[in-house]
């Protein structure tokens, strides 16, 4: 029973952002909508993090299933990806390195920060008690 609340509420949060989407035109996908919807209410506090945790780890253990169609909607277009390969296979390389790399780079200045906030307080701490 978890698991059908938990999808219920899942797809009510889809549903929600997917109607923001429509009628107020904000120009970001409804699904991303949704997710930022449910973020906000686990963190306020309005659902809770149980109601919903089954069902999400059920759907993403299963997530190649949702992905069939999309494979199967390319390959009727393996024509057009024979014919001119290199774009294709630019953005399958591209892509992933430029997302890894900026993540790399954004995590090791949090990092640099975090480290140096943690040593300045430390030296805050040292002049106080020498003082």
């Amino acid at each position: 029973m978890r698991y059908v609340s938990g999808i219920l509420i899942l797809l009510v949060f889809y549903a929600a952002g997917t109607l923001a989407h429509q009628w107020l035109h904000i120009p970001l996908p409804g699904s991303l909508l949704g997710m930022i919807m449910l973020a906000l209410a686990l963190v306020m506090g309005w659902i809770r993090m149980d109601w919903v945790e089954r069902a999400s780890s059920f759907l993403i253990r299963h997530m190649m299933l949702f992905f069939i169609p999309i494979i199967v909607g390319v390959s009727s277009y393996m024509n057009v990806v024979a014919n001119d390969p290199l774009p294709i296979l630019l953005s399958l390389v591209l892509g992933p390195f430029i997302v890894m790399l900026v993540t790399g780079r954004v995590v090791q200045w949090y990092v640099r920060r975090e480290k140096s906030q943690a040593n300045t307080e430390l030296s805050q701490e040292g002049r106080s008690l020498d003082a």
